[in-house]
């Protein structure tokens, strides 16, 4: 599994995403970021299967949460 992370402006946030991703049936879990790994220096982010990006971007857009950047390395492993 590649790894993906939409990066959030805080816990309750991602907390937010991770619960609209898991009622489409999509596994995420929240986790804590170094503050230098985004541009913002936001702390948190939802990791979650490369394969469904779109899925996630689109269910995230549709319930009003807008990470602040998508994040993964060139093998798509967990940043």
């Amino acid at each position: 599994m590649k790894h993906c992370i939409a990066t959030t402006t805080s816990l309750n946030l991602s907390i937010k995403a991770q619960r609209s991703l898991a009622r489409e049936g999509i596994y995420s879990k929240v986790i804590s970021l170094d503050p230098s790994q985004s541009k913002r220096g936001c702390a948190y982010g939802i990791d979650f299967d490369c394969s469904e990006e779109r899925l996630v971007r689109s269910i995230l857009r549709r319930e009003r949460i807008y990470p602040t950047q998508f994040l993964s390395d060139a093998q798509g492993n967990t940043l």
